[in-house]
């Protein structure tokens, strides 16, 4: 009779780990701020399964869902309203490369080790606000490229993105953020020609790309 329960109590917790991968690319200063909804949402359901029913717990975390997602449109209301009647059904990850692929015939293990780098995908109304977070920062970072990670992190901070994590590499100045609140990442470069994608955090967590793999 409490197997129902248990399947419920779970399916949160699911939701919840999906949406804290989305927005815990902050650098660590910024781990206890308030652009991390849900990983309070994920603690809510968890809580709430031990201490009421699953469909209460379920019900407090889509309210922590719905106010974060209204104290994003308040901070960027051209995201809001360029992605407004946006679908938030997730699709299935994509099936990874068969044989036809080209690869598996030489390293059949080829998925296996590179799972590390797979990322997770995004539903319509996310890829449509990543897309117009990347479009607006790429546009802004044109006027005049920073030429260092500290121009950067000023430009990005100023724009509303504080939690980026900046860095000088040969291809330019890098970044990865996740979009205060409701995510996606945001992830490119900044400096000579900017160049800036939106997408789903790894599988292994986080919007910088994993190093090395198993």
């Amino acid at each position: 009779m409490k197997r129902p329960a248990l399947a419920a109590a779970t399916a949160v917790l699911a939701t919840g780990a999906l949406l804290t991968g989305c927005g815990s690319t902050h650098a660590p200063s910024d781990r206890a701020g308030a652009a991390h909804p849900a990983v309070s949402a994920a603690s809510a359901s968890a809580s709430g399964s031990a201490g009421s029913t699953p469909e209460e717990a379920q019900r407090k975390f889509e309210e922590q869902q719905k106010q974060a997602a209204a104290e994003h449109d308040k901070a960027f209301p051209a995201v809001a309203a360029a992605c407004a009647g946006k679908s938030t059904a997730t699709p299935s990850p994509t099936p990874a490369a068969t044989a036809s692929g080209g690869y598996q015939p030489e390293n059949p293990k080829y998925s296996e080790n590179h799972a590390y780098a797979q990322l997770m995908p995004l539903n319509p109304l996310q890829q449509c606000r990543g897309d117009a977070h990347a479009a607006r920062l790429t546009a802004e970072a044109a006027k005049q490229p920073p030429t260092g990670p500290d121009q950067a992190k000023a430009l990005l901070t100023r724009l509303g993105y504080p939690g980026a994590t900046v860095g000088q590499t040969a291809n330019g100045v890098q970044f990865s953020v996740s979009v205060p609140k409701v995510g996606p990442c945001l992830s490119g470069t900044l400096s000579a020609t900017p160049q800036v994608e939106a997408h789903g955090p790894y599988l292994e967590g986080g919007c910088e790309r994993p190093k090395g793999g198993h």
